[in-house]
């Protein structure tokens, strides 16, 4: 979910960052060339890279959502958390946008910056305030399922006393559809 939530970044250093002419008419490029076009373009190669890793992911989180469910439960209190992805957004991807990325001392510490990132991302549980989630539709709640208070990850707008069915993503945090009905 992490390397999912970074797509945007990887699609602006890409823009930022790619170096290729542009030359309608011309012959097609050789091997040589080619080679000397790939190594001025390190950075959005590996962009594209993690886009298509992201892709997977994706594709990986859909395919985890339609899943088995556990439920159904009765929501007692629910709170958007609709502002996690803009503080991610603003805290993390736009600010890494501005990192120069000119050589390879550069480079290193931008990773090593992700990783940190990334780690304290994961290990704070705050996978789910992901801006990638947002543009394709979630939306992220807190909410209280008994005496339990959850996040929910969730395609339909969830309020106080609907009954959903879950899927487990963490410990406290799950994918949630609204139930068709309750036992």
């Amino acid at each position: 979910m992490y390397i999912l939530s970074l797509w945007l970044l990887f699609l602006l250093i890409f823009v930022n960052k790619v170096d290729v002419p542009i030359c309608l008419g011309c012959k097609v490029a050789s091997k040589d060339e080619l080679l000397s076009i790939a190594k001025l373009n390190i950075m959005p190669i590996i962009c594209v890279t993690l886009l298509i890793i992201s892709s997977f992911f994706h594709l990986w989180f859909k395919y985890l959502i339609n899943g088995a469910k556990t439920g159904p439960y009765r929501l007692t209190s629910v709170e958007s958390k609709g502002s996690e992805h803009l503080v991610f957004l603003a805290t993390y991807v736009i600010p890494l946008v501005g990192f120069s990325l000119e050589n390879s001392r550069q480079i290193i510490n931008f990773g090593i910056t992700l990783g940190i990132i990334g780690a304290i991302y994961v290990r704070t549980n705050l996978f789910y305030a992901n801006p990638t989630l947002s543009l394709l539709g979630f939306r992220v709640y807190e909410a209280n399922i008994g005496d339990d208070r959850v996040i929910l990850i969730s395609k339909q707008e969830l309020d106080d006393n609907d009954i959903i069915n879950c899927i487990t993503l963490d410990r406290k945090t799950f994918f949630a559809k609204k139930s068709l009905r309750i036992n």
